[in-house]
């Protein structure tokens, strides 16, 4: 794509992906129109000072009329009685003109169009976009949507692993923005980090001290915040700078004289037209209902389950079925639904992403697929019969996650076995052995010191009794040349275990030493 004018930005999903882009726009308060494509398919975004106010796909389920087909409210022979249904805008007029549906129904019907088409760009993977301050939604087109609401549960459904890939460093900056919460529902963890926020600027590895949380889990929640619109980001590689977006927010709308809109165009602004194409753009037909599909998730015993597909589908096969389950039960399309019915949407979602970020790596669906043997073959054991929470998803994740990253680090593989034994940790934040191994991997990284220690300590509060994990601190004292703390733990060790070789001959030798 080449840009239209000086003011015109693009870029692909691969830098700065939808949901950072949205962001962005909204942070700088920009007006103007953000379209994506990938492949077949294509989306436009209208802004408003920052604030969403209408959106457009050439995707066939999120024409109004489709929406009115799955509700029920009208049938195929109602639509050969209706004029021009493909467009929305006469196809509600004419609705009105017949009393079928009132004005607040139509624009209620909009706003759920627009969350729709919001929602299913958030799970795309690749695409390219351009965002033009020139080109305007038509004047009476403003919907009030309820984006931070949208992108905050988009942002907790994301696995950790992809969070902490989206910050390229720890001296990223943030501060609190003027956006109010406005009945914004936060978790606890959240909330309290949001309240130690200021205007003041503080640095991801501050706020990671201040939480009080893991560092994964203060980055999610960083991240969630800031998608959320109540956080400000500094010192990131960012696609509209400061001065661009200064730029932008002052360019001026030169009106052009609107060419013909064919039957199936939306004319919906001062400066383009976005075809809109009736047929699905190869997406799979989902014909499980909501309860089938939760019920098939709580029941799973393998990712496979989950998914729905054979344990011998290939990556394509993986793929369609997960975004045709992602974009037919993202759990945004079903806040209506409310208590306890949207909490298992929510977490059905979670073991969805976590079954695709498994199974779509070779490397890690070879391991998960050793693994669901091996749990096969021990399944009538007694220690493998407790409750499924226990040995849940979640518990499959970690196991994977630390095997890999054990192997690493014993092979002295550092760097590569850091990410894999952080996310075991947050998987399983109560496994002692995981926090040990992930001090130990950290204690290499001098600026990770303190956090390595703190890593190894957890572990001893977790299982007083391992001689193992104190060998480890012991170890790691000497390693940082405190060798009184060093000789003080194993001889707090000994007095436990008198009879431990390796504490014994560790503390022979540091007496040598010293």
């Amino acid at each position: 794509m080449t840009p239209k004018t000086e003011l015109e930005l693009q870029g692909n999903f691969l830098s700065h992906p939808f949901a950072e882009l949205f962001a962005e726009i909204a942070s700088a308060r920009l007006s103007g129109s953000l379209r994506i494509s990938d492949k077949d398919r294509k989306c436009i975004f209208y802004f408003k000072g920052g604030r969403l106010v209408f959106a457009v796909s050439n995707s066939r389920q999120f024409r109004l009329f489709e929406i009115l087909l799955k509700r029920k409210r009208l049938t195929a022979a109602d639509l050969t009685q209706i004029p021009n249904f493909s467009n929305d805008f006469e196809f509600t007029a004419f609705l009105q003109d017949k009393n079928s549906l009132t004005k607040e129904e139509c624009d209620g019907m909009f706003t759920e169009q627009i969350e729709g088409i919001v929602v299913d760009a958030l799970l795309w993977q690749n695409g390219d976009w351009s965002f033009s301050p020139l080109a305007r939604v038509r004047d009476g087109l403003d919907f009030s949507i309820d984006t931070p609401r949208l992108f905050v549960d988009y942002a907790r459904c994301m696995p950790s692993d992809t969070v902490l890939g989206r910050f390229r460093s720890l001296d990223e900056s943030f501060y609190r923005s003027e956006r109010m919460i406005d009945g914004l529902s936060l978790r606890s963890s959240e909330s309290f980090l949001l309240e130690q926020i200021a205007d003041t600027p503080l640095t991801a590895s501050e706020l990671i001290v201040i939480s009080a949380m893991s560092e994964s889990n203060a980055l999610h929640a960083i991240y969630t915040l800031w998608l959320g619109g109540l956080l400000i980001r500094c010192d990131w590689q960012s696609a509209f700078s400061e001065g661009r977006a200064a730029a932008m927010r002052e360019a001026k709308l030169s009106r052009k004289s609107e060419a013909k809109v064919p039957s199936i165009q939306l004319s919906t602004t001062n400066t383009i037209k976005l075809e809109i194409d009736p047929t699905s753009p190869n997406e799979p037909e989902i014909t499980i209902t909501l309860e089938k599909y939760l019920e098939r998730v709580e029941s799973a015993d393998t990712y496979y389950d989950i998914l729905g597909v054979d344990v011998t589908a290939d990556s394509e096969e993986l793929k369609r079925a997960y975004f045709g389950l992602a974009r037919s039960f993202h759990p945004d399309h079903f806040h209506v639904e409310g208590g306890e019915t949207l909490q298992r949407i929510q977490h059905a979602f979670t073991l969805l992403a976590q079954a695709h970020e498994t199974l779509k790596d070779p490397a890690n669906r070879e391991m998960y697929d050793y693994r669901m043997r091996k749990e096969l073959v021990e399944s009538k054991k007694p220690q493998n019969t407790t409750n499924k929470e226990d040995h849940g998803v979640q518990a499959e994740q970690a196991d994977e996650n630390f095997e890999r990253g054990f192997s690493l680090l014993m092979n002295n593989e550092i760097e590569a076995s850091l990410p894999f034994l952080t996310r075991a940790v947050h998987y399983a934040p109560n496994n002692a052995r995981y926090h040990a191994y992930y001090g130990k991997a950290l204690s290499f990284d001098e600026s990770k010191r303190h956090k390595a220690e703190a890593e190894i300590q957890t572990a001893i509060k977790l299982d007083a009794n391992s001689p193992t994990f104190r060998i480890l601190l012991a170890e790691f004292f000497i390693q940082q040349n405190l060798l009184k703390r060093a000789e003080g733990e194993l001889n707090r060790l000994l007095a436990v275990f008198p009879d431990n070789r390796e504490a014994e001959d560790l503390l022979a030798k540091l007496k040598v030493n010293v």
